[in-house]
């Protein structure tokens, strides 16, 4: 019982550990990029949103944003 326990405790951390270092779900990624559209209308045509989304579903917190027109969005690692 004790072994059992302590096999989903692991792989309930580890389950954590891992999702973190993922992207952002669709709907935080579209979350993310609305917000960004908004605060920089005249650089976000559609073809940076879609790199927008891509960016932060694909690299989460450590998409980085070129200071751009239109807007570049990167994986910074």
């Amino acid at each position: 019982m004790r072994r059992t326990l302590q096999t989903i405790v692991l792989t309930s951390f580890l389950g954590l550990i891992l999702a973190a270092c993922g992207g952002y779900s669709q709907e935080e990624a579209q979350t993310k990029c609305d917000l960004e559209r908004t605060a920089k209308a005249a650089c976000m045509n559609d073809t940076a949103y879609q790199q927008c989304m891509s960016c932060f579903e694909e690299c989460g917190d450590t998409c980085a944003i070129a200071e751009s027109c239109p807007l570049q969005y990167i994986c910074s690692e």
